[in-house]
């Protein structure tokens, strides 16, 4: 339960992170979240509702998993899980270096 939550809360890192606006490209920034939103939005009612956000990071997690689940066992090892918080590092380094 402790790793499914942590998994969680990087989730919601994760899916928040690009969301920031950067003043050199508030336009694309807006326009990346304005997709991001649409394709969350399964009705298109402009509106997300808990099912579609639940559904958005149902795929997130199939993402991680597919990508860091080495030994296809359907769960994250401590070592996994060290994995995904270094490929998070290298995107908050990565968004880091772009705003300067």
């Amino acid at each position: 339960m402790k790793n499914f939550s942590f998994l969680i809360l990087l989730l919601t890192f994760f899916l928040g992170l690009p969301s920031y606006p950067n003043p050199t490209n508030e336009r694309n920034n807006f326009m990346k979240m304005r997709k991001r939103f649409e394709k969350i939005d399964k009705n298109s009612d402009g509106l997300l509702s808990k099912d579609e956000m639940l559904e958005a990071h149902r795929d997130r997690i199939e993402k991680l998993f597919l990508k860091f689940d080495k030994n296809g066992d359907k769960k994250l090892s401590k070592k996994e899980l060290r994995a995904v918080k270094q490929e998070m590092k290298k995107r908050i380094d990565k968004v880091r270096s772009e705003k300067e």
